[in-house]
Formats: structure tokens, sequence, C-alpha cells
């Protein structure tokens, strides 16, 4: 009996975990599971060729270490500035900001809302 239990957890949770990984993948990058690298890098070159502009973005990905430091620190520090405000603000005002190019942007947008 504990055997069955057992497997219907495990059937329930990875119907879960699928049905959250696919929550939103048209409009969303896919999410990281753990053990799951392979399948998620597929998806998210999936979804990278569904943007406008996937051609810059996977030259990024394929160049990024050929940039010099200090020029990664910059793109580090300001993609870091738009996390800070992403990680700390409702669905709501989410769905308006998250169309801001960056963090100044987000930040002046965030102001408008709240004034």
């Amino acid at each position: 009996m504990s055997n069955i239990n057992n497997n219907m957890k495990t059937q329930t949770s990875d119907s879960l975990h699928n049905a959250i990984m696919e929550a939103g993948s048209k409009d969303r990058t896919p999410m990281l599971a753990p053990g799951n690298y392979i399948q998620w890098k597929s998806r998210i070159k999936r979804y990278i060729d569904t943007k406008p502009n996937r051609e810059l973005i996977h030259f990024c990905f394929e160049t990024y270490k050929n940039v010099p430091q200090e020029i990664r620190d910059q793109l580090n520090a300001k993609a870091e500035a738009v996390q800070i405000i992403l990680i700390r603000i409702d669905n709501d005002i989410y769905s308006i900001v998250n169309a801001c190019p960056n963090a100044c942007e987000m930040w002046k947008v965030i102001e408008r809302l709240k004034q």
C-alpha cells in the first residue's frame, strides 16, 4: 500500500511540476528545475527563437565570455538592478514594468504609479 501511495505522490508531484513549468510558457522563460538542465536548455532556445531580437540574444549568449570584464561588470550591474526591482513588486506592477527596457525606466514607471 505504501508503494502505491508513493507512486501516486510522485506522479502527482511530476504532473504538478510539469504544469508549473508549462504555465505562461509563451510569455515567460521556462523555469530551471533541479536535474532538468538539458530539457530547460532546449526550451530556453525555443523561447528565444520566438523573440524579435533572437539573433542578438543568441549572439550575446555565445560571445559573452569574449567580452572584456569591465563591460561584463556593467552588464551584470544593469541586470542585477532590474532583478532587484522585479523581485520585490506586486504582480500588477510587474506586468506593467516588465516591458521596460532597463531599471531606470522601471523606476520611473513605478514612481508615476505610486504618486
